[in-house]
C-alpha cells in the first residue's frame, strides 16, 4: 500500500473515531440513534435534519429538540383537523395495520395512563409536550428525552409564522 493509501485509512479511522465519541454512532432504539424521538417518517424538509439522512424510513435530526419540534408542528395539525383525543391521535399516528407492527391499543393505553387521561379526552395544545414525551417513550426512547427537550422543540416552533398562525386558528395563546 502506498503511502497516500495508508493516509486515506488513517484519516478514516480517526473520522469513525471522531464519530463514535461524538455520538454517531449511538447505541439504543431507532428514535434515539436518529435524534427523532416519535419516529417521524421521511415525509419534508424539516429544519434541523440531520445532513446525513442514514436510514430510508425515518427522519434523522441534529439533536432531539429538531425531532420534538416537528412532532410539535404536525401535532398541531392533528388538532386543527379535529384529532384532538389521545385515541385519535394515536390512531392516526401509529395505524393498527395487518402485520401488527403497530400495537395501536397497546400505544394508546400506555400514553393515556402516563397523562393520566381517559383516551377520549380532549387535548389542549398545553398537552403537546408530555404527549410528545409519552409517545417517544412507547416509540422506543425509555427514559433518553426528557420534558424539557419537547418543550425546546416546541419554542423552537413557535418561532415560526406558520406555526403562530395555526395557534390562532386554535385559539391558542402564545405570548
Amino acid at each position: 500500500m502506498s503511502r497516500a493509501g495508508v493516509g486515506v485509512v488513517v484519516l478514516s479511522l480517526v473520522a469513525v473515531a471522531a464519530a463514535i465519541k461524538g455520538g454517531f454512532a449511538k447505541m439504543g432504539s431507532l428514535n434515539v440513534r436518529n435524534n427523532n424521538p416519535l419516529n417521524i417518517k421521511i415525509s419534508a424538509d424539516w429544519a434541523g435534519e440531520s445532513f446525513v439522512q442514514s436510514h430510508h424510513i425515518f427522519e434523522v435530526f441534529a439533536s432531539p429538540r429538531f425531532g420534538f419540534r416537528a412532532a410539535y408542528i404536525i401535532l398541531l395539525q392533528y388538532l386543527e383537523r379535529g384529532d384532538n383525543t389521545i385515541s385519535s391521535v394515536i390512531s392516526k399516528w401509529a395505524p393498527a395495520n395487518t402485520d401488527e407492527q403497530n400495537h395501536t391499543g397497546n400505544y394508546i393505553d400506555y400514553v393515556a395512563d402516563k397523562m393520566q387521561m381517559s383516551p377520549a379526552e380532549y387535548l389542549l395544545e398545553s398537552d403537546l409536550p408530555k404527549l410528545m414525551l409519552y409517545m417517544s417513550e412507547f416509540e422506543g426512547g425509555n427514559g433518553h428525552f426528557t420534558l424539557a427537550q419537547a418543550v425546546e422543540g416546541v419554542e423552537l416552533a413557535k418561532r415560526e409564522d406558520f406555526v403562530l398562525a395555526r395557534l390562532d386558528r386554535l385559539g391558542v395563546s402564545y405570548v
